[in-house]
């Protein structure tokens, strides 16, 4: 690993002081650090970042600062150990509150069934909120906190998919006049909801289990005696019904991301340490739990802002 690279705020003022004098002003961030620094965060360059051989793919932007690595190397936050708990919309959750919730030995982002801040439930895919479909068969994003579309214009019809995947009570319709009115409404989506969703999934909870198989499964579904759909269930139609995604508002999974069910980059990625994300976003290793600091939150490998 390179030395250090430095990021100043603009418009700040750099301490003349070595770092141990500014030690206890950094202390509630949890910095160690053993030379002077600059007002801002410290980031190295990782081997495999962005401009190296099958590096990860990025513009080096953390908080909306742009950073310039002379070597071309892609600045990540240097691993801090520290949780600190993240809220969706001002509510802590499960999938944000430091703790091993489900028992496993993992939490918050490095749990593979947490699918973001939003999230409230650890043990399975299910997020924790109803997505049951009301009578109107309709459907909002998936991965926020709430389950109506009225504040965000994020809206699509479960008739609208051939598959059914919410039963018999909204079967696929043929002529469903709302299917082309909803599609229109996905750039809302795209806008509020596709930033939150993981890679391999559509905006509406269809997601591609196992990762890279060209099976989607519905992420809403309810099994036998009130199951829900798991990783481990995944293969299962009765549990994780099938679904058709939406391509207007879907975050496929490319071969050198990290996506939902796949935790581990091929060889085919010449050795990167962290996975691609899109452009201006900040790749992530989801076992820190302080890798994207206090308003991001790492997402299938990539730091995702907090919903406000």
């Amino acid at each position: 690993m390179s030395g250090p690279r430095r990021r100043t705020v603009p418009g700040a003022r750099r301490p003349r002081a070595p770092c141990c004098a500014a030690l206890l002003a950094l202390a509630a961030l949890g910095w160690q650090c053993t030379e002077s620094v600059q007002l801002g965060e410290n980031f190295a360059s990782v081997p495999g970042g962005a401009g190296s051989p099958g590096g990860a793919a990025g513009s080096g932007f953390v908080d909306g600062y742009p950073l310039d690595p002379p070597d071309g190397g892609l600045p990540v936050p240097v691993p801090s150990g520290v949780c600190e708990p993240v809220r969706c919309a001002g509510m802590e959750r499960a999938c944000g509150n430091c703790r091993d919730d489900d028992g496993d030995g993992l939490s918050d982002a490095a749990d593979p069934e947490c699918l973001g801040p939003c999230d409230d439930s650890e043990a399975e895919l299910f997020t924790g909120e109803s997505m049951r479909a009301n009578p109107s068969c309709r459907s909002d994003c998936f991965f926020d906190l709430n389950v109506g579309a009225g504040d965000d214009g994020c809206g699509w019809s479960l008739r609208c998919d051939p598959l059914s995947p919410a039963g018999e009570g909204c079967a696929y319709d043929a002529t469903e006049q709302r299917c082309q009115a909803d599609a229109r409404r996905t750039s809302a989506c795209r806008q509020s909801c596709l930033p939150l969703t993981p890679n391999g999934c559509d905006c509406f909870g269809c997601c591609e289990l196992p990762a890279n198989s060209g099976n989607f499964v519905w992420l809403g579904s309810e099994g036998p005696q009130g199951s829900h759909c798991e990783l481990g269930s995944s293969a299962d139609p009765n549990v994780c019904r099938p679904c058709t995604p939406v391509p207007d508002c879907q975050n496929d999974c490319a071969p050198c991301e990290l996506c939902l069910g796949k935790s581990a980059l091929p060889a085919s990625c010449g050795g990167a340490q962290l996975p691609e994300c899109n452009p201006g976003v900040t790749p992530c290793d989801a076992s820190d739990p302080g890798a994207c600091g206090r308003l991001h939150y790492c997402i299938t490998g990539c730091c995702v802002p907090l919903p406000r």
